[in-house]
């Protein structure tokens, strides 16, 4: 390491350490280089989660300031794209947390059959585990040849990822646990819905191709569509509250007048002065539909 003034912190010690004026200065002039060259926009993203991410760039490059990281940046092929996946990272599996899709089953999937064709938006799809398992589970039920799934995401990288379809072993055997754990996995059986050659497995065209893939930003972009349910499930932690407000207005703006919102068991709209345009259906899930007329 060539110093420990800005990396002697929360990549070691598991906690955040406070950042000097300088150092602050330094990631605010990196996030704007950042977003005048890729056109991510990191700045309201939670300033802890963010420093983290920044610090474990610098441990990786064995840099010792933020500001290192500006020439790479802009002169080393390569790199912004490895900094912009290194700040998104994402969490997924395919029926993470089994709950949230038992709570769907029970309070969404009932009122999504009374239509004959509904569209639903995963936005931060990530590498598209959850928007099969979605689509697995509307197939059970008989409803996913009236869906029309439109899984967004802004980094272009990982939206490749998630329509190419092709997940490891590793990530199947997971998935397969977690499957297993609901009522469906009585009918067809997990792995029937992928084909398995090499140690990979690709995702069936049948349950592909209900699902468009999309780049679209959720700090910059507009209202997409009228859907009766949008997911976005444990993204909006990584985001400061002014933007935490932005999107949840441009979610409600994009659903159907009594559509479903499920964000996730870690976020929740308690911080809102329009928490009671939601009504809660399932706290742990924390799974809402929207309240018409207010």
């Amino acid at each position: 390491m060539q110093a420990t003034d800005s990396i002697d912190m929360a990549s070691v010690s598991g906690r955040e350490a406070k950042l000097t004026a300088e150092q602050a200065l330094e990631v605010d002039i990196l996030l704007d280089v950042l977003y005048q060259r890729s056109g991510y926009d990191f700045s309201q993203y939670a300033r802890s989660t963010l420093v983290r991410r920044l610090q474990n760039c610098l441990l990786m490059e064995d840099l010792p300031h933020f500001s290192y990281l500006i020439p790479k940046v802009l002169y080393e092929k390569g790199y912004m794209h490895k900094l912009v996946q290194e700040l998104s990272v994402s969490v997924t599996e395919f029926f993470r947390d089994p709950a949230f899709f038992q709570s769907l089953e029970q309070h969404v999937l009932p009122v999504l059959k009374t239509f004959p064709f509904f569209k639903i938006w995963h936005a931060g799809c990530a590498t598209g585990e959850e928007v099969y398992s979605l689509a697995m589970l509307l197939k059970a039920h008989g409803l996913y040849d009236r869906a029309k799934i439109y899984a967004t995401d802004f980094n272009d990288r990982i939206l490749d990822k998630a329509k190419a379809g092709i997940f490891t072993e590793d990530t199947m055997r997971q998935g397969e646990l977690n499957y297993n754990q609901l009522a469906i996995s009585q009918g067809t059986p997990f792995h029937e819905h992928f084909s398995t050659q090499y140690h990979s497995s690709k995702v069936r065209m049948e349950l592909a191709r209900n699902i468009v893939f999309a780049n679209h930003n959720l700090v910059c972009d507009g209202v997409f569509g009228e859907m009766q349910l949008i997911l976005c499930r444990n993204v909006m932690i990584y985001f400061d509250n002014a933007l935490k407000k932005r999107v949840i207005d441009l979610f409600d703006q994009s659903l159907h007048h009594s559509g479903f919102l499920g964000l996730g068991r870690l976020e929740n709209l308690d911080y809102l002065d329009t928490s009671a345009r939601w009504h809660l259906l399932d706290n742990a899930a924390t799974l809402y539909r929207k309240v018409p007329g207010i």
